[in-house]
This record gives C-alpha cells, structure tokens and sequence, in this order.
C-alpha cells in the first residue's frame, strides 16, 4: 500500500488516493478521472471554501459579453439623446423602446440553425440581428444566420428559400425583393414570427429611410449599423446564463428583449465610437429587468438609479453586449 498525492490546475487538490496494489494502475487511474470531473462539475464535493466556489462558479456560468447595469443603462440613454432626439422622435415612449422575444423562441431558433447547418452542409457561425423598421414606423429586429464570407472577412446573413442559398447584403443601402419569396425554410426570425427575404427586405428597407438616412444628413459617418452579430456559442451561453438566474433567483425569466444603444464618443472605441449598437436583457412577464434582484430596467433609467450602480460590476447584471457591427469598413 502507498499513498499519492495528486495535484490539480484549478488550486484545489484531492488530499491522497489510497491505492491498495501497483497492479491496480487501472482502478487508480478511474478514481483520478472521477476526482477530475468533480473539480469541474461538482465543486462542492471538493471544498468548503465558499469564496472559492464563488469564484469558479462564476468563471464557468457567466458569459463573456455580460456588461454592467451601468453600461447597459447609458446604451439606453445615448440613443435617445444621440439619435431618436437627432431625427425628431424623442417622444417615442419607453415600452415601443423594448423588443420582445420568448426565451423558448431564441434556444428553439438557435437549436434549428444548428440542425438546418448539418442538413444542408453549411458552416452556420453566428446570428446576426438586423435592423428594421415596422410600418408604423417603430424600430424591430429580426434574426438571420450567418456564414463567413472570406473574401471580405465578413459574417453574411443568408437565408434558405425554394432550394436557393439567398445572401442578405447589409453593406447595400438597401435591397431589392426577389421575385418569388416564399418562406419555407424558417431560418429569418422576426418579433410575430418567421418571415420570407422579401418580407425582411422591407423592414430593412423601411430602417434605412425612416432611421438610417435623416440622422445620416445630419451626422457623417463612415457607417451606419445596420446588424449586430454573436456566434451561436455565445448566444446559447446567454440563454443558458438567463435559465440557470431565473432558476438560481426565482425570477420567472421568460425572455429576452432587445434594445437599441449608442457607444460614447471615446475615440479609444475607434469604429465603435458614436455608433450604433444593441443589447439584451432579460425578461418577466414581459417586464424588462435588469439584475438579480428583478429591478425593472424602466425604473433604473427613469429614477437615475444608474448613477448609483457600481460601474464596472457585472456580478448582478442580467445585460448582454459587445457584438461584432456590421456592416464592415467599406471595402479596399
């Protein structure tokens, strides 16, 4: 009989593995793979150290692109001052602000991209959600898959529709209606629902006039947002982060909502600098909330509580950010 001691990466360290005979290497090497997924899986079987927990707890449940409360709430604010107010509709109430999407809808998209990718043999990286326009004249988003164009280092939206591969060109001012359209493959998303090119081609259309153009003829800029994309990996790592609070917190969260944001003027954001963008949050009962705690977004903002908030902690923060903007610099 002997005793060895095993050390693992993540600080924590399985005390001793009594092995009773050398010629049981196998045994041992099974009780050290054992001792391995606990570390990962389940690290209260491994310590008692709460901070520690905590600490790797975090590490493997929150997503990357969370950003504070803090930084979710002056998004919000720099698009009404920078822009709504720019083109003359300030008085756009608080709730046509909020575009809302079951959380059901967006892992059952996201699992249906994932499937449509093996089916028809294409390398599906991310999902882009592109800017529209209703015809009421209130701002929508709807959600396309993407694929890498490498010619211009790009992630093109595309959609699937009586056996033809359809590129949706943001980099156009706009888009011209096939056709025939006729959405039979269910790969764009919109807010009541999928849609065909052509209806997309509309809404995207429709942003470009009422949105793009009248703040475009007051601010020049190299480009104007039309998109905002995540890779699947971070988009699923979102939702699972949005479960995992909901369950953690008892917070019913039941969605996801959308909202248009403005990064600051700091010229370290270089391309980022003045431009727009969107972020996600949660939401119960259609009810946007910001944090753990079930604080109502609309609150946050209305009663300046965001001056209050720590700026940097994301450890409450529900808000989902830092997606690539298309379209890209314009071509060399």
């Amino acid at each position: 009989m002997y005793v060895e001691l095993i050390p693992l990466q993540s600080g924590i360290a399985i005390k001793y593995i009594i092995v009773k005979t050398i010629t049981m290497k196998k045994k041992m090497l099974s009780f050290v793979s054992l001792g391995l997924v606990c570390v990962t899986f389940f690290l209260s079987c491994m310590t008692k150290n709460p901070d520690e927990v905590e600490q790797l707890d975090k590490i493997l449940e929150v997503p990357e692109k969370i950003i504070s409360n803090h930084k979710a709430t002056l998004l919000f604010k720099n698009d009404h001052s920078t822009r709504l107010t720019k083109i003359g509709a300030e008085k756009i109430g608080f709730e046509d602000k909020a575009i809302h999407f079951k959380l059901e809808t967006i892992t059952n998209y996201i699992t249906h991209l994932e499937h449509s990718a093996i089916a028809k043999n294409i390398p599906i990286t991310g999902i882009s959600f592109v800017f529209g326009a209703k015809t009421n004249g209130k701002r929508t988003i709807f959600l396309m898959p993407t694929t890498r164009n490498a010619a211009l280092d790009y992630q093109e939206s595309f959609t699937v529709e009586n056996g033809q591969f359809l590129t949706f060109k943001r980099i156009d001012q706009v888009l011209s209606p096939k056709q025939l359209s006729r959405n039979d493959e269910n790969l764009i998303l919109a807010t009541n629902g999928y849609v065909s090119f052509n209806e997309a081609v509309e809404l995207f259309n429709r942003y470009e006039n009422q949105y793009i153009k009248p703040f475009a003829a007051k601010v020049a800029k190299e480009y104007y947002t039309k998109a905002v994309w995540y890779s699947l990996k971070e988009m699923k790592a979102y939702c699972t982060y949005l479960q995992k609070k909901s369950s953690d917190h008892n917070l019913a969260i039941s969605g996801i909502d959308v909202f248009f944001g403005v990064y600051n003027t700091d010229p370290n954001l270089e391309l980022k600098s003045n431009a727009q963008t969107i972020f996600l949050t949660a939401s119960s009962q259609k009810t946007s909330i910001i944090d753990i705690e079930g604080n109502k977004f609309k609150t946050v903002v209305q009663n300046d509580f965001y001056q209050k908030i720590d700026t940097d902690s994301t450890d409450e923060s529900l808000a989902f950010n830092m997606g690539q903007l298309s379209p890209p610099p314009p071509k060399k």
